[in-house]
């Protein structure tokens, strides 16, 4: 009985990390409209977005192939998510994408 105790111990302590890992936690990043932002997405490989109209994403591999950056360009008001990375393929970042417009 013990035994899964400490068992059960060591699931809860570690579903914090295994969350992060995962990208459930969305990085929020504020852009203006004909603006990029760029995010280091570590070594997130592939790209999903849910809405391309409002903003424009680019996945961009370093010269040195050691990390991936998100390239976010603002195309109109609104906002949206895209995931850079597979849950298959290890690593994934969730960005929250918010579209400000143009400051005159």
């Amino acid at each position: 009985m013990k035994a899964s105790g400490f068992l059960l111990c060591l699931v809860l302590l570690g579903a914090p990390a295994a969350r992060a890992q995962w990208g459930s936690d969305a990085k929020e990043v504020v852009v203006q409209a004909g603006k990029t932002a760029r995010i280091d997405v570590y070594t997130a490989a592939g790209l999903n977005c849910d809405d391309p109209e409002t903003a424009e994403a680019k996945l961009v591999t370093a010269k040195d192939k050691t990390h991936n950056t998100l390239l976010i360009t603002g195309k109109i008001p609104g906002s949206t998510y895209c995931r850079a990375g597979q849950a298959a393929l290890g690593y994934t970042v969730l960005v929250h994408i918010v579209v400000v417009d143009q400051e005159p």
